[in-house]
């Protein structure tokens, strides 16, 4: 099947479990994070050329890619940090106008978190997020309700916003949970 006639149907592959790590260098004063695919975050400091990082914290975090069921057609999400829901933080923050927006239609609104934003082509990002959208949608069971998905850059000042990063709680657990009834 041609990959431009393709309706997909996109499952997650390529999945790697790990954390989110957030680094400031005390001389410059510039911050940075990445993708550390370990079981514990790398806490250390060290010196890198002029800068000397120090670990401001983690978070439990999944990278990973969606592969269309039918055409085979890959699409990577390494730059994705993590998603975000609003929870309204200043009103003119563009994040937060829009989750207002889309409650009234039922549409719940997650924000993709990336690395580094500034470098990142928006139009691909928005392809790319049209595609993690639809990935939520076929599988949600509650009538009426959508997801979508909008890039980091709405957000005005990531430093004050108060949205919760969303998290698998049992990333890590070995034994799968028992089912009570």
């Amino acid at each position: 099947m041609a990959k431009d006639r393709c309706e997909h149907s996109w499952s997650m592959t390529d999945v790697r479990y790990g954390f989110i790590v957030i680094e400031k260098c005390y001389h410059c004063k510039q911050e940075r994070s990445y993708f550390a695919a370990e079981h514990t975050p790398p806490k250390e400091e060290y010196r890198e050329g002029e800068h000397f990082w120090d670990y401001m914290g983690s978070a439990q975090s999944v990278q990973f890619s969606l592969t269309c069921d039918q055409c085979g057609e890959v699409v990577p999400f390494s730059e994705v940090l993590g998603l975000m829901t609003c929870s309204g933080c200043t009103p003119d923050c563009d994040a937060h106008v829009l989750s207002r927006i889309c409650e009234e239609q039922r549409i719940w609104v997650y924000v993709a978190l990336c690395y580094q934003p500034d470098i990142i082509s928006k139009n691909d990002m928005g392809e790319k997020l049209a595609v993690l959208s639809r990935y939520f949608n076929d599988r949600l069971r509650t009538p009426g309700k959508k997801i979508l998905v909008a890039p980091g850059w709405l957000v005005k000042d990531i430093d004050i916003c108060r949205g919760a990063v969303l998290k698998d709680v049992g990333m890590f657990q070995v034994e799968p949970e028992e089912v009570t009834s």
